[in-house]
């Protein structure tokens, strides 16, 4: 996939799907991931299976994450998406945004040695 990619509606009646179609896939993956919750807490279950679905439920929630979905940042399910080619994750335009400003506003204080608090650089600048 390309760098940078922005899916961005501009028909309503468009978005109002799009929108619509990622809260359902949503809600199914997670019913899906609470159903994995109850079946590995039923009795008689061996430390391994409860293991086997415990990463189960990992790899449910990590496709999740990684989807267009859902923003990772913030996890809402409506709002135009853009991929994140170093993450390899779809964010919401405003996450982006606010990821772009944290950067300008923190990075000249890091170049001259301050301490600027829990700010990944390489994560930061994979949003410029």
């Amino acid at each position: 996939m390309k760098d940078k990619k922005t899916i961005a509606y501009k028909n309503e009646r468009m978005k109002k799907i799009a929108f619509n179609f990622r809260r359902l896939l949503t809600k199914a993956v997670m019913r899906e991931w609470m159903r994995l919750s109850d079946v590995k807490d039923e009795k008689g279950k061996t430390q391994s299976e409860r293991t086997k679905i415990e990463n189960e439920r990992s790899d449910l929630y990590r496709a999740l994450d990684a989807s267009i979905c859902i923003c990772p940042g913030c996890h809402q399910v409506k709002g135009d998406m853009m991929y994140n080619a170093y993450l390899e994750e779809w964010y919401c335009t405003s996450c982006v945004q606010e990821y772009r400003d944290f950067y300008y506003t923190k990075k000249p204080a890091i170049d001259k040695g301050w301490f600027v608090g829990d700010f990944d650089v390489e994560f930061h600048k994979s949003f410029l």
